[in-house]
């Protein structure tokens, strides 16, 4: 079986939704809760469809939703917002890849690699914990200190992520086995999941968030693992990109840190100078990161000392330091632990104004109040308007005041949030933040509301928008006509938001079934809105779709009859070259086209008669020309540039001239031909 085969295998799409469900990563969980729960109603119905899709090449990934967090520095991180079915897909790749790369780096695991481990074909996680592996890092460390090797140094790579070339990635996972059939799907797959906000697409990185990348990133960093050795005694010791270095002297230590540049290069990857600290150790606990939680002696009492606790977060951001956080996760820990306080609250504050990166602590602190004091509403709406630069601070502080503002302090909140909603312009966080405090205060009007849920957004937020809207506040009319359009959303997330809506406030499905959201209707038929799941989805339409963007809803397979599956297959080739090669294209749609002529010629006798591969036969049709003249003439030019295409013939007949590729710009007058050809046979009752 070709490893692609095993990613679609039904077993392990089931192992996949298995570790989804079961990442720790609660943050990332957090943005599809409502998301998972739809497609858990029906998911077995739900991943047999995908199955189907997979095996006959006609699943396509979607864009990636993109956020971006600010770091310490001040720059942004970016994250990836990937919709259910593709992080499903994404998962049920790493699975495969996993079992691959196991055999080269299980040997290491504990020893010299302690991040992203593997936990094993048959554990429901994918892998194991984090926090376990942390403190083996911490304490080989440890160990190694007290063996004599007092000189270190740490090894980071800059935008690792980001970073890993595509043409790396592949030859490093053909190293370890993996079938170029597999290798092709993710590399595609990556293309699109990567790609920018503005739809500029990469061909390097791997999308930051998603539970499967870091088995993916040790596909690479495996290079570092098996080629760090040098001539003298240096103990390596890597937690996913972070590769810290002991040695017993400062040149020791120099020698390894050329080697492991070297290393990057040889991978396209850079590393961090700035980090790169040699220094002879004092003191191994400063030296150390513990992402356990720190010990505190006050916790060992029967309940918190809250006095006590706010004592220690003073003490480690000091007024004398400009409120600088000394600790950062010992910080972060405490906070954690405290209960609503204004008087810490100011304090937070303080250090906010020095480090915004603490965003995801003060919010989380602001959360623990019931209803703020005017006090700090005031602060907080200050900051929410001041914070221009950073729209996932301004989106957490928005999420923190959902429920909690003072009565006197509404209307204000209310005419700062409707000036600041935009979602044409704002990161998808944002504009989900404020759709969802002004929802909870019936902020918007009813065109309002018909702006935000049918205008084009990305998948993720329109998706989240609909879970937040407040439905019963919406005339029943508008109501019904909003989810219907919904059900019919290209965007499987935001269709199957709109199926469980429509059968939770009992909305009925209005019209024809064709349109339709499959995986919208097998929800609702679980949940007993529709009797039948006709959810099969047609890859001939989708293909055309795909590369015209026009949806034309023609029964292909009454068309193609018992071909259909060739037919379907041809172009689902086709579709693939469309973005990659126009000569390639055009041969391949030459072929679908002779599928297409021999249904045709048989469904209307008018043309006459057909023989399969003789497409050139058709060129000089009158009867083709005067019944089907849109058809006619995107015949014409696809056979004629496949008469000039290098892929056919070495020379063209008529002159002898060499023949020669077909321009890439070429592919948009091809797709506008084909549409008007298929728009065609649907006005001729197709």
């Amino acid at each position: 079986m070709s490893d692609l085969k095993q990613v679609w295998a039904i077993e392990n799409l089931h192992l996949a939704w298995q570790r989804i469900r079961s990442n720790p990563d609660r943050a990332y969980k957090g943005y599809f809760r409502d998301a998972y729960t739809a497609y858990a109603i029906a998911g077995d119905a739900q991943l047999n469809h995908l199955q189907d899709r997979l095996r006959r090449g006609i699943y396509g990934p979607t864009d990636a939703c993109k956020i971006y967090f600010p770091k310490p520095s001040g720059i942004l991180r970016p994250y990836s917002l990937l919709c259910v079915e593709d992080q499903i897909v994404y998962q049920a790749i790493a699975n495969v890849i996993a079992e691959k790369l196991a055999p080269h780096v299980k040997s290491k695991y504990e020893k010299e690699v302690f991040g992203h481990l593997y936990a094993g074909l048959k554990s429901p996680w994918f892998y194991k914990k984090w926090s376990e592996g942390y403190r083996a890092f911490n304490s080989a460390s440890e160990s190694t200190f007290n063996a004599g090797y007092v000189w270190t140094a740490s090894f980071d790579l800059t935008a690792f992520y980001d970073s890993i070339d595509h043409h790396v990635l592949r030859q490093m996972l053909s190293r370890i086995g993996v079938t170029n059939d597999l290798i092709d799907f993710l590399t595609q797959c990556l293309t699109k999941w990567t790609a920018t906000a503005t739809q500029i697409y990469h061909n390097h990185g791997i999308p930051q968030g998603p539970l499967s990348s870091g088995l993916i990133a040790e596909v690479v960093l495996k290079h570092f693992d098996e080629n760090h050795h040098i001539n003298y005694k240096v103990t390596y010791l890597r937690y996913v990109d972070d590769i810290r270095l002991f040695a017993k002297q400062e040149k020791h230590l120099r020698y390894a840190l050329v080697k492991l540049d070297r290393l990057s290069k040889d991978v396209g990857l850079f590393p961090q100078s700035s980090k790169i600290d040699i220094h002879q150790v004092v003191n191994i606990q400063d030296e150390l990161k513990s992402i356990s939680n720190p010990y505190e002696a006050l916790f060992l009492m029967p309940s918190i000392n809250q006095s006590a606790l706010r004592k220690a977060i003073s003490e480690i951001t000091p007024g004398k330091r400009g409120y600088t956080v000394l600790n950062p996760t010992r910080f972060k820990f405490l906070v954690a632990s405290a209960t609503a306080s204004n008087q810490l609250m100011d304090r937070l504050w303080r250090v906010f104004e020095h480090a915004p990166h603490y965003y995801p602590q003060i919010a989380s602190h602001l959360s623990k109040f019931k209803v703020l004091s005017n006090k700090q509403a005031d602060r907080l709406l200050l900051e929410i308007e001041a914070q221009e630069l950073y729209p996932a601070v301004r989106a957490a502080l928005i999420n923190s005041a959902i429920g909690r503002i003072p009565s006197s302090h509404l209307a204000r909140f209310k005419t700062i949030f409707k000036k600041l909603w935009q979602p044409k312009f704002h990161q998808p966080d944002l504009s989900n933040a404020l759709w969802s405090w002004l929802q909870d205060q019936s902020g918007f009007t009813l065109a309002q509301q018909k702006y935000g849920l049918t205008k084009v957004q990305p998948d993720w937020l329109a998706a989240s928008m609909h879970y937040r809207t407040r439905w019963l506040d919406i005339d029943e009319v508008s109501r019904t006509s909003l989810i219907n359009t919904s059900l019919r959303s290209k965007s499987a997330d935001v269709a199957l938001a709109a199926a469980w809506i429509a059968a939770f406030l009992e909305i009925s499905v209005k019209g024809s079934s064709i349109g339709l959201n499959p995986q919208a209707v097998i929800l609702l038929k679980e949940l007993g809105v529709v009797k039948r799941a006709g959810s099969f989805v047609c890859g001939i339409r989708k293909s055309i779709f795909e590369m015209t963007s026009a949806d034309i809803p023609i029964d292909w397979r009454s068309i193609f009859g018992s071909n259909y599956k060739k037919a379907e297959a041809q172009i689902v080739s086709s579709k693939g070259y469309f973005q990659t090669s126009a000569t390639a294209w055009v041969n391949s749609m030459d072929g679908f086209n002779d599928w297409l002529l021999d249904s045709l010629y048989r469904a209307d006798p008018f043309l006459g008669s057909y023989k399969m591969g003789e497409v050139g036969s058709v060129m000089n049709s009158k009867k083709m020309r005067i019944k089907y003249p849109a058809l006619y003439r995107y015949l014409n030019e696809i056979h004629d540039r496949r008469y000039l295409s290098h892929l056919s013939h070495a020379v063209v007949r008529a002159n002898q001239k060499p023949t020669r590729a077909i321009k890439f710009e070429w592919l948009k007058t091809g797709s506008r031909l084909l549409r008007n050809a298929t728009a065609e046979l649907h006005r001729s009752g197709y």
